[in-house]
């Protein structure tokens, strides 16, 4: 193993001194993706109990400090409406014989809901979800 010699005080305490910097929406997907595999259950809004769509989003929210409603409805009318380029962390809203579904964007045509058949799962937006996309919201 080769030994570097003298480091300048000065660049010790430049890389002393860097952090990395973790973004809001890269933490939202980061805690999000820890509950992937967590049961669907209706109402439910926790990791113990398991999640319905809305529930879901609202407890990843929380856990990174953002305090957004409960429902659907709600979280609809929360943030700003985005139709495309959407960014890690914006919710995705479906519509499914009238009735709302919501996920959270992560990147890469993927997306991270809770499925009632499948529970916390990552989705490719393909073709059945462009379907029935009806619209973005960017709350972060």
């Amino acid at each position: 193993m080769k030994k570097i010699g003298f480091i300048p005080a000065f660049l010790v305490l430049a890389l002393a001194s860097c952090t990395v910097q973790v973004t809001p929406r890269e933490n939202l997907v980061k805690k999000a993706l820890k509950y992937v595999g967590t049961p669907y259950k209706y109402g439910g809004e926790s990791p113990s109990e398991g999640f319905d769509c809305s529930g879901f989003v609202y407890y990843v929210y929380k856990s990174i400090g953002y305090n957004i409603p409960r429902s659907t409805e709600e979280q609809l009318k929360a943030g700003r409406k985005v139709m495309r380029g959407f960014k890690k962390g914006d919710l995705l809203f479906f519509k499914f014989n009238g009735k709302l579904h919501v996920g959270i964007f992560i990147g890469n045509h993927h997306m991270l809901h809770s499925s009632p058949k499948k529970g916390v799962v990552v989705e490719n937006l393909n073709k059945y979800w462009k379907k029935h996309f009806y619209r973005g919201v960017r709350i972060l």
